[in-house]
C-alpha cells in the first residue's frame, strides 16, 4: 500500500477486545463489534485467502485485485484532490 499511495502506512495491530471496546465506544452494538473482529481474527489466521467464483455469483462482475484496486482509487486512498 505505501508503495502504491506513495506515503508510508504503517499496520498497527490491535487485540480482538480492543477493536471490539473502539467499535461499541464509536456507537456500534456489541454483536455486530464481535462479527467485525471476527473477520480480522480469521484474516490474521489466514482463514480468508481462497479466491472463490462468489463474488462474481453475487455482483456480476470479476473480483479486483487488491494491487489493481488500490491503482484505480489511488488519488481517493491517498487524499489526493
Amino acid at each position: 500500500m505505501s508503495a502504491k499511495l506513495g506515503q508510508t502506512i504503517t499496520a498497527v495491530p490491535v487485540p480482538g477486545s480492543e477493536l471490539v471496546q473502539g467499535m461499541v465506544a464509536a456507537g456500534l452494538p456489541q454483536p455486530v463489534a464481535q462479527l467485525l473482529a471476527s473477520f480480522d481474527a480469521n484474516t490474521a489466521a489466514g482463514y480468508v485467502g481462497t479466491v472463490t467464483v462468489d463474488y462474481r455469483r453475487i455482483t456480476g462482475r470479476a473480483p479486483q485485485s487488491l494491487d489493481d484496486g488500490l491503482t484505480a482509487h489511488r488519488d481517493q486512498l491517498s487524499g489526493t484532490p
